[in-house]
């Protein structure tokens, strides 16, 4: 059995599959089966595309081997061991080896506990990070709020994580509360890193003044009453001073029992108030008592407020029949149970001593609004931005849920108004743009609140650019590395040399911004462009081309023969460039006779070749290089740089006519002179004849003498025939 593995290193992925394939050939005299195992690595992260091939003697084959590397396979060099097996004769094997590289493939997560926290001036929560990538990770964390009203210190913010594993990072919050006024709900943004992975969580910080309202209306509250306790002590005393009047009494009142303390016959009237928004309880409810006359007339007889999580308690009610009245400024008057009026209250009857603990009602906000100013790059201005409010509904049993969407804003100016909201709510605000980070924060509406944002500050997303780098001859190129420079901003990232080769793709770049992006290769001049990025832009598909290396050219002088032409000047020139070189005269190493090569020609470049030989004509080709390449001319045919001129001159009416004196001129002194042969009679020759214009003399005595004119070219032999007349 013969085998063949051409791979020795194959690099995948976590979460891919990489292929390796084995070529088989059954060099036995029977059918064979083949099969692989393979040792290393976790056998559930391989499988045989075809477990068993089945091969006829002298037939060849393949066996495909398919790693799924999974996420959690630790980054690193696997020597992989594969024996290639017969299933008919187990002797018969063959192993091979070659390493498998698991590439790193970072990820995290991140948890908040809590995600929503109360506080005054300063908070701590947990944020606890996770490697969910295949090694181990340098982990950056951050923690921002937006509006920077807030001072975020993460401890520690630097965090080495082995795979698999995970460590708390304790967030403290800072920041200047107000004085008087509702909770101020910020959004901190708390984001982990490692290289170009990021991901982030929000966390809500529910900042409470330093006196809520809910304190200051109780202590509104106790100002009332010990006004009138006052009040009341005032007039008893003055009372007390003037003589009691005189009055009737029964014999049996005297000599009945004490008056009955209030303490003994007092009722209680307890519940809780909830909003219709969030099922939450509503602090800061007026629940008033009124008590029904004889007459069915009201009279209030008492009021109390509801604390912070919506429950009331109606103390020292004498037995009777009362309405109850829910009140408070942004919301709907209710009357127990639902009543929008006296008229449609449900009587709530007290006896002595009776506690009523299920009292409880639900109130309806009046329509809050919401509004503010988004802040954009000033070259991004007049960019249409969209604005949504979802209610994020809080329910006392602990489960969340939304409450329908309010329809969408669409601004152009950057100005903010949301209104018609459900209140009291928690609604969480998103700003999104094409070409634009999403920005999303809470924000906390009390009972028809309608209340300022702070500004929002929404930078434009970034950007990418990608492309593929290729070279002259438009073939990719692995290994080119490339920069992105803007002001201080410098990325870089190089292109690789397997799988997508000459591909590349440069993400995480700020926009909008123009950015000046340099190619480089060695032996390849460098090559720069410039390119802007709108917000947000990611333009793909750009096309780079290197030029590099070197060029050669080669052929072969020969003649009109075929014979080859050994020393012939061969001439290149080019811009700022001249290379000489001559054609061999003998086989060797640089080919055989009458070749030539001139290398090291700098590439882009317009060369013209020339090749000349001593009784030859000059020849000049045109070669062209886009890039690093040979280029070869062949058999190049050098004519003869002279002519042979022959004739034939006969007597008149008559055959060949032999000593016959021929000279032949170009009209200077220089003249060649021949005489016509016998045999074949009348025949002569002038080889070498350089091009040009001539006079052929033929002279003999016994016949006149003539003169013919003749223009020979170069390479070109010419024939002449002519007659003479008797003298």
């Amino acid at each position: 059995m013969k085998t063949d593995l051409q791979l020795s290193h194959l690099t995948v992925a976590p979460g891919l599959t990489g292929r390796v394939t084995i070529d088989v050939t059954n060099n036995a005299d029977v059918i064979d089966g083949i099969t692989a195992i393979i040792d290393g690595i976790n056998p559930d992260w391989i499988r045989l595309e075809q477990p068993l091939i089945s091969l006829f003697p002298e037939s060849s084959g393949q066996l495909e081997l398919a790693f799924d590397i999974p996420t959690s396979c630790p980054a690193g060099d696997y020597l992989v061991i594969v024996r290639i097996v017969s299933t008919i004769e187990i002797e018969r094997q063959t192993v091979h080896d070659f390493w498998l590289t698991v590439s790193p493939t970072p990820a995290l997560g991140i948890t908040l506990n809590p995600r929503i926290v109360t506080g005054g001036k300063s908070v701590t929560f947990t944020a606890v990070v996770a490697n969910l990538g295949n090694t181990t990770s340098d982990v950056m964390v951050e923690a921002l709020e937006p509006t920077r009203e807030v001072d975020c210190i993460v401890e520690p913010n630097n965090l080495v994580l082995p795979q698999g594993q995970e460590a708390p990072v304790e967030i403290v919050l800072r920041g200047k509360r107000a004085w008087f006024g509702d909770p101020v709900s910020r959004t901190v943004v708390v984001t982990a890193r490692v290289g170009d992975v990021e991901v982030e969580q929000r966390a809500t910080f529910r900042q409470r003044p330093r006196i809520p309202r809910g304190l200051l209306t109780a202590l509104t509250l106790a100002s009332i009453v010990l006004l009138w306790a006052f009040i009341f002590l005032f007039v008893i005393t003055e009372l007390r001073r003037s003589e009691p009047p005189a009055k009737a009494v029964s014999t049996d009142r005297l000599n009945g029992a004490e008056n009955i303390p209030l303490l003994r016959i007092a009722a209680t009237v307890e519940g809780t108030v909830t909003a219709s928004t969030t099922g939450a309880g509503v602090p800061r409810i007026t629940v008033e008592a009124l008590r029904v006359t004889a007459g069915g007339a009201l009279r209030p007889v008492g009021s109390v407020a509801t604390g912070d999580d919506g429950t009331y308690s109606l103390q020292s009610l004498i037995p009777g029949t009362y309405k109850i009245r829910f009140s408070a400024a942004g919301y709907e008057t209710v009357w127990y149970p639902a009543g929008g009026d006296a008229a449609t209250a449900e009587e709530v009857r007290l006896d002595p001593r009776d506690v009523l603990n299920d009292l409880d009602v639900e109130l309806v906000g009046a329509l809050g609004q919401l509004f503010g100013q988004i802040a954009v790059p000033p070259d991004a201005e007049g960019v249409p931005l969209t604005v949504t409010a979802t209610q994020v509904v809080e329910r006392r049993d602990g489960s969340t849920g939304g409450a329908a969407a309010i329809p969408p804003v669409v601004t152009t100016d950057g100005n903010i108004a949301l209104s018609g909201l459900p209140t009291p709510a928690t609604y969480l605000i998103t700003v999104t743009g094409d070409g634009f980070q999403t920005q999303q924060f809470e924000q906390t509406l009390t009972g028809g609140q309608e209340t300022v944002m702070n500004t929002v500050q929404i930078a434009a997303a970034n950007g990418s650019i990608s492309g593929t780098v290729r070279d002259g001859n438009m073939q990719p190129i692995g290994g080119v590395a490339i920069t992105a420079r803007s002001g201080d901003l410098e990325l870089k990232s190089v292109t690789p040399t397997t799988g997508n080769v000459g591909q590349f793709q440069i993400i995480g770049l700020p926009t909008p911004q123009t950015y000046s992006i340099t190619f480089e290769f060695p032996g390849y001049t460098s090559s720069t462009i410039a390119l802007s990025l709108e917000a947000g832009q990611t333009p793909s598909g750009i096309d780079v081309q290197l030029f590099g290396g070197n060029g050669s050219v080669t052929g072969v002088a020969v003649g009109q023969d075929g014979s080859a032409i050994g020393g012939a000047i061969v001439t290149v020139l080019g811009e700022g460039l001249e290379s000489t070189t001559t054609t061999l005269t003998t086989g060797g190493i640089g080919g055989g006779p009458g070749s030539f090569t001139v290398t090291n020609l700098p590439v882009p470049g317009n060369y013209s070749v020339s090749i000349t030989g001593p009784g030859f004509q000059t020849e000049t080709l045109n070669a062209f290089f886009f890039g690093g390449a040979e280029q070869s001319f062949g058999q190049v045919v050098l004519l003869p740089a002279t002519s042979t001129l022959r004739g034939t001159v006969s007597a008149n009416g008559g055959g060949g006519l032999g000593e016959v004196k021929v000279t032949l001129s170009d009209g200077t002194l220089r003249t060649r002179v021949t005489t016509s042969a016998s045999n074949p009679a009348g025949t002569f020759s002038f080889a070498g004849t350089p091009p040009g214009a001539y006079t052929l003399m033929f002279e003999k005595s016994g016949v006149a003498t003539k003169v013919v004119s003749v223009r020979i070219e170069a390479g070109v032999d010419a024939t002449v025939s002519t007659s003479l007349a008797p003298s």
